[in-house]
């Protein structure tokens, strides 16, 4: 039986995913999960993976602790301290004594030092129990335990005391003289619990399932692959709900979408009716890219453009300037002088090219030199003059056709949004600035265009208000949907990216499921067999049998039960003193396994509700534990201690006996008859009683002490015949007198009262008559020394 560490762990996973066929991504989630949460979200996020050191256990509380000695002060049933010295190694201790003696707050208060609590208030419906922790008589107190480890000689001593107004909760804690560190002991505390109390041993199977499950699976080092499971389940819920999301909500907005007028929306409820959406085509109708039919038109509409004004006030300008420069240089007679200029220059050439001719126009002057120098000064004035125009010309062709290159035709989508909109105003308007194009005269040109491009704007203006205000209105209704439908869209986005690593998260799990499952069934076997082995030696002569122990897959212990070879539940047939059995037998191996600190366990009343039978099975395993393990029995029943005793089984016995306010003292025990005998001896010399009493006494002592040995007799001569346990003890009961109890024991036969003293004479002698008559009258006939002493004869020769 052991328990694996991290490393251990890892390589034992390691191992087996190399034998099995599972995908390199699946596998390397199972051992980030098995390292700790954080590595399995590094793996997930695609973060490369780095070697860690596997976590190191904190430091425990050391190795093979006994306990030598529980010390009590002003703690439920003790008052003035009390001391319970154990003798610290292997063996046996019963600690015995009737109820409200003070035994249990031993036991009680030894959990309460060690674990800082006490299950039998856990588990108790009723705060009575938690109320009732302080003593009476005794308003300061104090629990402790003294333990030893095997391997060191010196004592640890750990203390929990109160001062008279703290409450449960408060108190000083500590380990020798120092502030208790409980982490040091949490994890073995929980893993190996060394305390089983009587509130647990009957309520092994009708308490919550996962205690223990827990408590097994901790103990067979299997929590790391639990926590990784766990991990992994958490994240393969998480995936699915982000993979399952857009699905589930599809429908929903589908139908929002469906509902709506909005081109947009149908649009878009066309696109999430399809198997595979498109995506992309969503994102664009979401965010706008793709804004629909209508509302696309809607939308060129606004952004209709017209010429910008400064480039409209620069062309008129221009327009302005070369119609000014015109007018300033076309006089009357600007035709006339290009004429003249074109006849002078006309003249000189042929003046240059003959010498002084005639004039061919006039006829009567002559083209001499002095001619010449007139008419060039008077040509080159008027060429300057004809330049001018034709400038001033050249400069109002540019401006026309930069004024008509204004007018651009008129968009399509004012034709294309006549379903949408009203667009004949504006076109008329449009078409009519178009038409100044093919106006020739530069000024009407100038009057017509710039009149018509007013009312254009004033038109486009009023348009564009009117789109504006469609646009608003239907974004309105549609900015909702075009969130949800974005919203939807990155959800269909995100799982799309998860799909794929939910497969492997799911692959990662079921695998490491069924890992845990055969895991869990190989290191559960040896436990499971030690408990059918336990069972066996509490049984005896029940007709239940206890098979397989398994850790279900619903964490719970799955028990085969039997009764007479037919399956059952073990709640429905089991007795109470069978549950116990069971109680014990499921607690003992996990007490005593090698990995476990603590050498020592501590049972409280497991004799309750036992039959006889199984009171002598419960001697003998406590017994064969004890050979190897400290074991301390608390129990107010007599029958364990007579069991051991008549089983010739090695244990200590110690005696807690309550006084008068809380005084609480604890003896070494001998067997019944020689604890009467002490008793009689004791009241003999109790100088305070009255004769008459005394007498009285001890003859009840002594008469005490041959009904044990009686009884004791008896028991060994029928059980050695193999007669059941439960007819001896009927038997026994049935026995009244103390000649009776003689009788089943000298002549085994509980009618032959009147044979005892003839038989008891002829076989011991006439004394034991004597003795016998003498108990019977109280001890006014004799000696009291002479009545103990053969008293005690008698006893032993019961007892051979």
């Amino acid at each position: 039986m052991t328990v694996a560490g991290e490393a251990g762990l890892l390589e034992l996973m390691a191992g087996r995913l190399a034998k099995d066929d599972l995908t390199p991504r699946a596998a390397e989630l199972v051992l980030a999960a098995c390292r700790g949460e954080t590595a399995l979200e590094r793996a997930l996020a695609g973060v490369p993976s780095r070697e860690e050191a596997p976590r190191e256990r904190t430091d425990g509380p050391g190795q093979e602790i006994f306990v030598s000695e529980i010390r009590v002060r002003g703690f439920r049933g003790i008052g003035p301290q009390a001391r319970l010295p154990l003798a610290p190694g292997p063996g046996l201790t019963v600690v015995t004594g009737r109820n409200g003696s003070g035994k249990s707050s031993f036991a009680e208060a030894a959990e309460l030092a060690l674990t800082g609590y006490n299950s039998r208030w856990t588990r108790a419906r009723h705060d009575v129990w938690r109320q009732g922790w302080r003593n009476l008589h005794q308003r300061d107190t104090a629990v402790e335990l003294e333990l030893v480890q095997a391997t060191r000689t010196d004592r640890t001593t750990i203390r929990r005391q109160w001062a008279p107004q703290d409450d449960l909760a408060q108190g000083e804690w500590t380990q020798d003289d120092r502030p208790f560190d409980d982490s040091k002991w949490h994890e073995a505390l929980e893993t190996y619990r060394p305390f089983l109390p009587y509130s647990e041993l009957g309520t092994v199977l009708d308490a919550q399932p996962e205690d223990l499950y827990e408590a097994m699976h901790r103990l067979l080092g299997l929590e790391a692959i639990t926590e990784a499971q766990q991990a992994l389940a958490e994240h393969r819920k998480r995936l699915a709900e982000i993979v399952a999301r857009p699905h589930d909500r599809r429908e929903r907005v589908r139908t929002e979408l469906l509902a709506s007028q909005d081109e947009r929306a149908r649009r878009a409820a066309a696109l999430l009716g399809s198997d595979s959406p498109d995506l992309d085509a969503i994102a664009d109708l979401a965010l706008g890219a793709d804004v629909g039919t209508g509302t696309n038109l809607l939308h060129q509409i606004v952004d209709v453009a017209l010429p910008p004004d400064d480039e409209v006030d620069r062309v008129r300008e221009t327009l302005d300037l070369a119609l000014g420069a015109v007018t300033a240089v076309a006089t009357a007679n600007a035709q006339d002088s290009l004429r003249c200029s074109e006849i002078l220059r006309l003249a000189i050439q042929l003046q240059e090219s003959g010498g002084g001719q005639t004039c061919p126009v006039c006829d009567l002057g002559r083209l001499d030199g002095l001619w010449l120098g007139k008419a060039k000064d008077r040509a080159e004035h008027l060429a300057r003059a004809a330049a001018e125009l034709h400038e001033a010309a050249d400069r109002l062709d540019l401006a026309v056709a930069a004024t008509r290159a204004l007018c651009l035709p008129a968009p399509e989508v004012l034709a294309e949004a006549q379903g949408v909109l009203d667009t004949t105003t504006v076109l008329q308007a449009w078409h009519a600035w178009e038409a100044c194009v093919s106006i020739d005269d530069p000024v009407r040109l100038r009057q017509e265009l710039f009149d018509r491009y007013a009312d254009l704007v004033q038109a486009v203006d009023q348009l564009k208000a009117v789109a504006r205000e469609q646009i608003d209105r239907r974004d309105l209704v549609w900015r909702p949907m075009a969130i949800a439908l974005f919203e939807w869209h990155s959800q269909a986005q995100q799982a799309i990216a998860d799909a794929e690593v939910l497969a492997d998260v799911t692959e990662a799990e079921n695998w490491i499921r069924k890992t845990a499952a055969t895991l869990r069934s190989e290191r559960i076997a040896p436990f499971a067999k030690e408990s059918q082995r336990i069972w066996q030696r509490l049984r005896q002569q029940s007709n239940v049998d206890l098979g397989a122990v398994r850790l279900g897959g619903t964490r719970n212990v799955e028990l085969d039960v039997s009764v007479d070879g037919v399956s059952n539940s073990a709640l429905a047939v089991m007795s109470q003193g069978e549950l116990h059995s069971l109680g014990l037998a499921l607690f003992l191996p996990r007490a005593l396994v090698d990995e476990s600190p603590f050498r020592f366990v501590v049972i409280d009343d497991p004799v309750q509700a036992m039959d006889p039978t199984k009171v002598d099975g419960l001697a003998q395993v406590l017994a064969d534990v004890g050979l190897t393990r400290q074991v301390v029995v608390f129990t107010h029943d007599e029958r364990l201690v007579e069991a051991l005793r008549r089983l010739r089984l090695p244990a200590t016995v110690w005696e807690v006996c309550r006084g008068e306010d809380s005084v609480v003292q604890v003896r070494m025990s001998d067997d019944p008859v020689g604890r009467c005998l002490a008793d009689a001896r004791a009241m003999r010399v109790d100088e305070d009683l009255p004769d008459a009493l005394r007498a009285e006494l001890v003859a009840s002592c002594c008469r005490t002490a041959l009904e044990a040995a009686s009884h004791a007799r008896f028991r060994r001569e029928r059980l050695g015949r193999g007669i059941p346990h439960a007819e001896v003890e009927r038997l026994i009961e049935c026995a009244l007198t103390t000649r009776q109890k003689l009788a089943l024991a000298v002549l085994d036969d509980l009618a032959e009262t009147s044979k005892l003293l003839p038989h008891l004479e002829e076989v011991v002698g006439s004394w034991a008559v004597d003795l016998l008559l003498a108990c019977r009258v109280g001890g006014e006939s004799g000696d009291l020394d002479v009545l103990i002493r053969d008293t005690e004869l008698l006893a032993g020769w019961l007892q051979r």
